[in-house]
């Protein structure tokens, strides 16, 4: 009887404990699909590539990273990144100027379809991208190189989206490549320059 009434307990709690976790995942995730910048830019306004602040830092996952506008504000910015296309053996990358032991937050936009795209990335390290307040990337802690899950996002309209990306690279080789599938494509392939830009600081 005793033993019953223990397994009774531990069910309840683990059911508890699984409608919690739940509850705040749902409470975590974005209502609807991303939403475009607003106001959107006009072509003369735009800049290519994303733009990056680096940071020195041996970090083993993404939530590790600076966040708010105090950390950001310490980071030290770089030239634009025109495409995330990139593999070191080295470790060194764009203008990190180590080659062990950083960090890169980058913001900027990416001009999207509207339709269903698919996400992914190959790695090393941790990334983590966003679309608006979607994360379309999350593989987000140390690892070889290796591809990310797929995220399936379904775009409202054809427009420029904010986009931001958080990577670090902890040791030996580095790489970081972002892949989409567009409407309508075969399958994925990556996400070319042209679809990448910013707004320069004034």
């Amino acid at each position: 009887m005793l033993t019953s009434m223990r397994r009774m307990l531990a069910g309840l709690l683990l059911a508890g404990g699984l409608a919690a976790c739940a509850a705040q995942q749902e409470a975590a995730a974005p209502a609807g699909p991303p939403q475009p910048a607003n106001p959107q830019p006009t072509a003369t306004q735009l800049s290519p590539g994303l733009t990056p602040l680096y940071f020195i830092a041996t970090l083993d996952h993404v939530d590790n990273m600076p966040r708010n506008a105090a950390e950001l504000a310490k980071g030290r910015r770089g030239p634009a990144i025109l495409q995330l296309d990139v593999e070191s053996g080295s470790g060194r990358m764009w203008d990190s100027q180590a080659a062990e032991g950083f960090a890169v937050h980058m913001t900027g936009l990416i001009q999207l379809e509207a339709g269903i795209y698919r996400f992914a990335a190959f790695s090393n390290d941790g990334i983590r991208i966003t679309i608006d307040r979607t994360r379309v990337v999350d593989d987000p802690s140390v690892h070889a190189g290796q591809m990310s899950p797929v995220t399936e996002v379904r775009i409202s309209e054809p427009a420029w989206y904010p986009i931001t990306v958080q990577y670090f690279q902890k040791r030996g080789t580095a790489a970081l490549k972002f892949y989409w599938q567009p409407p309508g494509a075969g399958g994925l392939m990556l996400v070319p320059a042209a679809a990448l830009a910013h707004l320069p600081a004034r």
